[in-house]
């Protein structure tokens, strides 16, 4: 409890300190003036604004950020990378990971009394505005005068607005300060993190002013909610953006304590091969929603439709990440010795740890894919309407249920029948024959009545008659005859301990 109030405490002091009360000063003084702005526009256009357009014009105002908040967040983020960097608070820590996400915290907590300064500022400036509930009558503007006439397109309160304005701001300091943490651990050289540091305020300041307003380099789309839904004409794009760029930075992290001997090129080539694979799907003329895109991406092939690009993309998106299990599975039969049969005691329990393992993988990997495409979708600005324009018929039920569930039965059958192949022929050579034959029968009139476990995840199938319950039947069925078949050549081979 006493430790509990000494937080507090430290915390209430900190937010009194002089440092944020110029901070809210400052503020203040621009404040005024946009204020003043904003009640010009309003007479202009003879239409009455309320608190809302204030506080989103005090926390959203470009100019604000870009050439006051962000370099006192850089600051900010310097100077408590400098004062923490000390070798006993290393040795406290364990780790140079948790010394990363220590100075994390600690500017997140610094953004949380800035964000309460902010705020109580922008209260004291809307003193005397209407303060009725909702968008009032100048945000619904069809212009874009202020930045509520265009958030108010895509959110329906302003509270939320400003509560996504404020998380993706956020996020995006978060990134930009692991981004010089990462660099600092790596150099442990002041003048470098200096250098980034300053190079993001100037190319912050240079994209605004100089890149055209839908640039996807334009950094004021990731600081700046009303800035992103310009630009990608959703309140997703800019949140996709930076949290894939946060999911990276945390991977990066998370390997600043291992010892890295080389860097394995396959996986970067199959990254970049999935992207241009889903980038690829894409039919930006045919379709209006995200989920018809969604649907192309992954469309494959069925025995009533073929296409052949899509047949290429397929087989990058699944039969690629079973050649990377094959290379594993190369790894493990090559270790395959005597002293794994005895810490197994037989070789089915060794293929079931190996199996779980692989699967957890595959499901992962299914999500990501998901996440990716939906991210890539994200940047062309198609709708995100909740329904399946092509065909009424799909819903989103039959899409996820289709891509997730039957899509990880079939890529746990090719799992399965990789690994029947490599245990039988001793030779990786031979699956990937196996698979090429297989792929084979995705072609039109090899598969009439739809039971070769072959592509049968394809989103194809949605736009036919068969139904995904059955194809799950026929997947699943599979499985399980290929694990049975497995056990029972472990049975033949296994030994006694």
């Amino acid at each position: 409890m006493t430790r509990v109030v000494n937080k507090w405490k430290d915390f209430v002091d900190e937010l009194l300190a002089f440092k944020w009360i110029l901070f809210g000063v400052v503020i203040y003084i621009y404040g005024l003036s946009a204020k003043e702005h904003m009640y010009v526009a309003s007479l202009q256009t003879k239409l009455l604004l309320n608190k809302w357009d204030l506080l989103h014009k005090f926390f959203g105002d470009i100019y604000l950020i870009l050439y006051f908040i962000l370099p006192v967040f850089l600051y900010r983020s310097i100077s408590i990378m400098m004062s923490d960097f000390d070798y006993a608070v290393l040795i406290r820590l364990g780790s140079y990971r948790s010394w990363v996400y220590a100075t994390l915290v600690r500017l997140i907590q610094s953004a949380s009394i800035s964000i309460i300064v902010w705020g109580a500022v922008s209260l004291v400036l809307s003193i005397g505005a209407p303060s009725f509930a909702g968008w009032s009558p100048f945000s619904r503007l069809n212009a874009s005068l202020s930045e509520t006439q265009i958030l108010q397109k895509f959110i329906n309160s302003p509270i939320l607005a400003l509560v996504l304005h404020l998380a993706l701001f956020v996020f995006s300091v978060s990134c930009i300060h692991l981004v010089l943490a990462i660099l600092y651990v790596k150099w442990k050289n002041k003048g470098i993190v200096v250098f980034v540091a300053v190079f993001i305020w100037v190319y912050g300041v240079v994209s605004f002013k100089l890149l055209s307003p839908h640039s996807l380099f334009n950094l004021c789309h990731y600081l700046i909610l009303h800035s992103g839904v310009a630009q990608f004409s959703n309140i997703w794009g800019s949140f996709a953006m930076v949290i894939g760029w946060m999911i990276l930075l945390i991977w990066i992290v998370n390997r600043l304590d291992l010892n890295v001997k080389g860097y394995n090129w396959k996986y970067t080539a199959f990254i970049v091969l999935v992207v241009l694979a889903l980038w690829s799907g894409m039919r930006e003329n045919v379709g209006q929603t995200v989920w018809d895109q969604f649907l192309f991406m992954f469309i494959g092939g069925s025995r009533q439709a073929f296409y052949f690009k899509s047949f290429l993309c397929y087989w990058v998106l699944y039969f690629g990440v079973i050649y990377l299990v094959q290379l594993h599975l190369q790894t493990e039969l090559s270790e395959m010795g005597y002293y794994k049969l005895v810490r197994y005691q037989s070789i089915s329990r060794w293929f079931w740890a190996w199996y779980h393992k692989i699967m957890l993988y595959i499901g992962l990997y299914l999500f990501a894919l998901a996440l990716l495409a939906l991210f890539i979708l994200s940047l062309k600005r198609f709708s995100f309407d909740f329904h399946v324009s092509i065909d009424r018929s799909v819903t989103l039920l039959d899409m996820f249920y289709h891509f997730f569930v039957n899509g990880y039965l079939q890529v746990s059958f090719y799992v399965l029948f990789v690994f029947l192949i490599s245990w039988l022929s001793k030779e990786t050579f031979y699956s990937f024959v196996g698979i090429a034959i297989l792929s084979f029968f995705m072609f039109p009139g090899l598969t009439n009545r739809g039971i070769i476990p072959s592509g049968l995840n394809s989103m194809a199938y949605l736009l036919t008659n068969d139904s995904i319950y059955r194809i799950s039947t026929v997947l699943f069925l599979w499985n399980v005859f290929a694990i049975v078949f497995l056990l029972y050549v472990f049975s033949k081979q296994d030994l006694d301990f």
